[in-house]
């Protein structure tokens, strides 16, 4: 589960989600931090953070970690520990300078998903909900008067950083406060907005921990994405699954693999069962593209139009398909595509086509392999109907993220994907042939 705080400097964010991560047993990931780490490298070799050209050109170099050291947490760039440093004035105003530029926020936001991909986390930050985690499970916004986050900053300052804060006054750090404010709300690059699913908390006139308790309301009531079907398809799920599971004793593995959201489901293609057994095995639901001439017949065109199958004519064009594809993606949909193209005629995987590596960088979104095993068996193309009682098995992979080929060029990225995606489905075919042992690869 991800959940993400955001909202402008003094609102409490970092200490709120602190607690909230401790009493979930959730990892806390302070988003700023990373931006202050890399504003501290930037003075370090004295680059002028007005250049955007020269702090960019840093930023695939910045080395960032996270150790608890003692119980505590830990910043380090490189293997120098600037936990403490980080939280100067000068630090404080450079971050918020160097955030505005795109290629700085690119490679830092790729970090911070890397990062969430295996974990429970709470993420704080200014564009968690809207920009790096727009499929969050639970989105808080938090806000208060500017007077108040001043008195909140310099009491922080005065009270951690005594060193930082000799000559401070409140009225510089209400001007510095509202100065934030402007260059966040304003900036081109993923400005501080509230997402239209966050939920509001005002944190003026709130303590810590009745903020806390209010998050920790809502998460409770958070149910899993994955499990949000219409009636009609969930219907359709579950006598499916009953079929594959008597008749077929169908076993799903490497379901930690997928999140909820956007992404493109690949499979080995050799059965016409592989279209029914590979949606089943998702949690969520997904969609197909079909011919036309399919939703003509008697009740399997009203079966196959409740599984969220897409008609496609005839004569309509690659491109046509393909937008289609993008269009769901892009509405936060799961797909299925097999990219060898047909199916094999004896059960080997064959080569991969172009086009689904085009959608994953297109609509930015991962790819899920997954090897299907005794589907073949079951029903291969050579036959009118099935065989009974055989065993199938559906094993899902890592996903393959589509930020690895983003600085790529567009060609390049797409042979790249569509290579590491056939490997991945001959580590997932060795790896249940070897004994099904630990977590699939």
């Amino acid at each position: 589960m991800i959940i993400v705080i955001d909202g402008p400097s003094g609102t409490g964010k970092s200490t709120v989600a602190k607690e909230v991560a401790k009493r979930l047993g959730f990892v806390f990931f302070d988003t700023g931090a990373m931006y202050r780490c890399f504003a501290w490298k930037v003075l370090q070799e004295k680059i002028d953070p007005s250049d955007e050209v020269q702090v960019s050109s840093l930023v695939n170099l910045f080395d960032f970690t996270v150790k608890d050291v003692d119980g505590e947490k830990r910043y380090f760039v490189g293997q120098e520990d600037v936990t403490k440093n980080i939280r100067s004035r000068e630090i404080s105003s450079v971050s918020s300078q160097i955030s505005m530029y795109s290629q700085v926020r690119k490679a830092i936001v790729k970090k911070q998903r890397q990062f969430a991909r295996k974990v429970n986390a709470v993420f704080e930050g200014r564009d968690m909900g809207t920009v790096v985690f727009p499929n969050a499970d639970l989105k808080i916004f938090l806000t208060a008067d500017p007077v108040i986050r001043a008195e909140r900053r310099y009491q922080e300052l005065i009270g951690k950083f005594p060193d930082f804060s000799e000559g401070l006054t409140k009225e510089e750090i209400l001007q510095e406060v509202l100065k934030r404010d402007e260059n966040d709300t304003t900036r081109s690059i993923s400005p501080l907005k509230q997402a239209p699913d966050a939920i509001l908390i005002d944190t003026s006139e709130l303590s810590i921990f009745d903020v806390v308790d209010k998050i920790l309301q809502l998460q409770a009531q958070v149910k899993p994405i994955f499990f949000r079907m219409k009636t009609s398809y969930w219907l359709v799920y579950l006598l499916a699954r009953f079929f594959f599971k008597v008749f077929f004793r169908l076993k799903i593995h490497g379901l930690k693999h997928l999140r909820p959201g956007a992404g493109i489901l690949i499979a080995n293609h050799t059965s016409f069962y592989d279209p029914p057994v590979l949606s089943i095995s998702c949690p969520e639901e997904v969609h197909f593209m079909a011919r036309e001439s399919l939703f003509r017949i008697p009740l399997l065109g009203r079966l196959i139009h409740v599984l969220n199958t897409h008609p496609v004519s005839q004569d309509a064009g690659d491109m046509a398909v393909l937008k289609k594809m993008v269009e769901l993606l892009q509405n936060q949909k799961k797909i299925i595509v097999f990219p060898e193209g047909k199916r094999s005629i004896d059960g080997n995987i064959q080569p991969f086509q172009r086009g689904f590596g085009f959608l994953a960088i297109k609509a930015k979104c991962p790819v899920y392999p997954a090897y299907l095993h005794g589907v073949f068996e079951a029903w291969p193309p050579s036959r009118k109907f099935p065989r009974f009682f055989g065993k199938i098995t559906c094993t899902f992979g890592s996903p393959i993220e589509w930020d690895e080929f983003e600085d790529l060029p567009r060609k390049e990225a797409e042979q790249l994907l569509i290579e590491k995606s056939l490997q991945s489905i001959e580590n997932l075919k060795k790896w249940y042939q070897g004994g099904s042992v630990g977590d699939p690869p």
